[in-house]
């Protein structure tokens, strides 16, 4: 039987967000999931090249999302790739750094939306 290793609780949302990659560039992404530790984004075929460059660790990246009424920008870390569709890619983003008020605000939105 599988059993959740997960320390922080993780529920299904349905939110629009930018990904800003290490280049600057602006990609438009759906939060398909979301926890204090990280996020599960779904986005165009554009994500495809999303790769650490050769020898280098991984791929870094910046969140940009809204909760409620706050602005939420979360630094993270590429942890999985996956292809879901001919035009659709899925990212498994885990937090590095963001302020201690978007946490407080991830936090609130997740324990709103349990069960």
């Amino acid at each position: 039987m599988f059993q959740e290793r997960r320390i922080y609780p993780r529920i299904p949302c349905n939110v629009n967000a930018e990904l800003e990659t290490a280049d600057g560039r602006m990609v438009d992404v759906q939060i398909v999931n979301i926890s204090r530790s990280g996020f599960y984004v779904e986005g165009a075929d554009d994500l495809s090249d999303l790769q650490p460059p050769e020898g280098l660790g991984a791929t870094e990246v910046w969140l940009h999302f809204g909760l409620q009424t706050s602005a939420l920008h979360c630094h993270c870390r590429i942890i999985y790739k996956r292809r879901n569709a001919a035009d659709s890619i899925g990212l498994g983003l885990h937090i590095i750094s963001t302020d201690e008020s978007a946490l407080h605000s991830i936090d609130h939105f997740v324990t709103a939306h349990l069960n």
